[in-house]
């Protein structure tokens, strides 16, 4: 059962593979609601979908390998500038000239290089925990060699091809339990694992072989200098996926403003949705040119 059904839905072909999309609501601007990356799909953005709907255009897709996308059977379908190419034939086949992108994780880092790659298609950029190595990552995401089998895998330990393999629900539901540090997360983090399901290891072990060009400090400061539109950056104080301290830095390089949720984790937009929503409504009213009341 869905809060708002889509009014329109429909899939176009990039390098050979179906990307399923969906539009919600007919006001103006268009907002593109983009995954952050194939462990979930577009009902991430569940509980923006029918608020945003109210007041704009609201667009999402999935990922390839999850959702109702094609499923790739190479890395390089993954690659950004593949996932990219495909986010733009969306906004092409739902006749979006202009849009404001919302981007989380990986999907905040492909908001950021469309937003300088095409500026004239995109009227502000909104990144949410943004997947961009402005910093080294979080101590505990390296710790571990991650192609190193074990007799045993415990905490962190299970970010491993390994057990991916052998246990991919044991992965997702510790991973998702440590992306919601808030209290009272056990509906979010159920979903959570129920979306990863449509992935698998086999999807995640493609995506980590695949390129994602904002992996090293001097690209990402330059996909950020690059950004002229404006930008929103929300962040959560206790992220542990991506390092909070990336937030800043993302709207210092690009004179966006900054919103730090206490206490929050990855995925604000799942466990404070209200307070996210209305960051979202009223950074598309000013950057689309809306007034307040509309």
């Amino acid at each position: 059962m869905r809060a708002l059904q889509p009014t329109a839905t429909g899939s176009v072909d990039n390098d050979g593979l179906a990307v399923h999309y969906e539009v919600y609501g007919d006001g103006s601007p268009t907002v593109y609601l983009l995954m952050p990356d194939v462990i979930v799909h577009s009902r991430a953005w569940k509980a923006q979908i029918p608020f945003l709907a109210r007041h704009f255009r609201v667009v999402v897709s999935d990922p390839p390998g999850n959702g109702r996308s094609g499923t790739p059977v190479v890395a390089r379908q993954m690659d950004d500038t593949v996932q990219l190419a495909g986010q733009w034939v969306v906004l092409d086949a739902v006749g979006a000239e202009r849009a404001v992108l919302v981007g989380l994780c990986s999907g905040a880092g492909h908001a950021l290089i469309m937003a300088g790659e095409r500026p004239e298609r995109v009227l502000g950029a909104c990144t949410i925990n943004p997947g961009v190595r402005l910093t080294e990552p979080l101590p505990h995401r390296i710790e571990f060699d991650f192609d190193e089998p074990r007799e045993s895998y415990e905490g962190w330990q299970k970010q491993n091809r390994h057990y991916w393999k052998q246990d991919w629900r044991g992965w997702s539901e510790f991973f998702f339990r440590e992306m919601f540090p808030e209290p009272h997360s056990s509906k979010q983090v159920e979903d959570c694992v129920e979306w990863s399901m449509g992935a698998g290891a086999d999807m995640l072990l493609l995506e980590y072989a695949s390129v994602y060009r904002a992996q090293d400090i001097p690209t990402s400061r330059a996909i950020c200098e690059a950004v002229r539109c404006p930008v929103l950056v929300i962040t959560g104080s206790l992220d542990m996926c991506q390092n909070p301290r990336r937030g800043p830095l993302v709207a210092e390089l690009t004179g966006g403003d900054l919103v730090v949720i206490e206490g929050g984790g990855h995925l604000p937009q799942a466990r404070d949705p209200v307070k996210v929503n209305l960051l979202l409504r009223d950074f598309v009213r000013r950057v689309g040119g809306v007034p307040a009341k509309s």
